[in-house]
């Protein structure tokens, strides 16, 4: 189902919408790079009464403005671009409590947004599996070469993967081989982007240690033991950095990065499910 939706600056959007006859929450979703809305469908078992809501991303494949897509990530335009779509969601859904859920990117995004944002009055965040620093360090000297890329050269593209593996082929994300190669053939699937966006994605994830300490929302936060971008403990020490008294963590120590996409799905899937249940109880 689609959900139309306006963003500050007037642009029509559509999310992918997932409803239930007589919802309690609502549960809208933000997904990562080179990743669609279409990702949270799996989201949809996770909890009985449950609409879940999904956008596309401003800046990524799907997005109708061809020239935008892995060109910038414009942290503060995203930050607009949630809150007008968490305003459409509550016109319609008058008065039912809302979480904001983000896979990678979008998990960034959502915890960034919650700490901005305090005013929007969002009931929980689902973080699954933020990119907070890397697993492999990007050397000083190459940080220094894309920020005066992005700036001299704002246009020139790259792979991503080159700062996570070395490799122009990314690396694996889940053990559902069959998922991601799938993924890669999706229309949505951006395979390089602009220094511009990359230096813009290495800004957010520095300051991600920032606004972790000025994150009230209860949240909950996810970390895959075998990820290609980050560690659990990288992960696990800027959840500990989290002011907010409900707070927890989840690590599952065999899992990729997409975790509704791997192996462990059904167990990641209770526990999101049986968390948002918690709070509504």
């Amino acid at each position: 189902m689609r959900f139309p939706w306006t963003t500050e600056d007037g642009e029509e959007r559509e999310a992918l919408a997932w409803p239930c006859e007589h919802p309690r929450a609502i549960l809208a979703c933000l997904h990562g790079m080179s990743g669609a809305a279409e990702q949270f469908e799996p989201l949809t078992g996770c909890s009985k009464g449950l609409t879940i809501y999904s956008a596309d991303l401003r800046g990524q494949g799907n997005d109708r403005n061809q020239s935008r897509r892995g060109a910038l990530l414009d942290v503060a335009a995203q930050h607009r671009d949630i809150r007008a779509f968490l305003a459409s969601i509550r016109t319609t859904h008058p008065g039912l409590p809302v979480f904001l859920a983000g896979e990678s990117m979008g998990a960034l995004l959502a915890a960034s947004f919650a700490a901005a944002h305090p005013e929007n009055g969002l009931n929980g965040l689902v973080l699954s599996v933020p990119v907070t620093a890397m697993r492999r360090p990007v050397p000083k000297i190459a940080n220094h070469l894309v920020r005066f890329l992005a700036t001299t050269f704002p246009k020139l593209r790259c792979r991503p993967s080159l700062f996570v593996n070395g490799k122009t082929l990314s690396p694996p994300l889940t053990r559902d081989t069959a998922y991601q190669d799938a993924m890669r053939s999706k229309p949505h699937y951006i395979s390089d982007y602009t220094f511009r966006f990359l230096a813009e994605l290495g800004e957010l994830i520095a300051s991600s240690q920032e606004y972790a300490e000025r994150l009230h929302t209860p949240s909950l936060t996810l970390a895959a033991g075998q990820d290609c971008f980050v560690t659990a403990e990288q992960i696990r020490a800027w959840h500990t950095r989290i002011p907010a008294s409900d707070k927890t963590l989840r690590v599952y120590p065999d899992a990729y990065h997409l975790l509704w996409q791997d192996w462990d799905r059904d167990q990641v899937l209770r526990d999101i499910g049986d968390w948002i249940e918690a709070r509504l109880a």
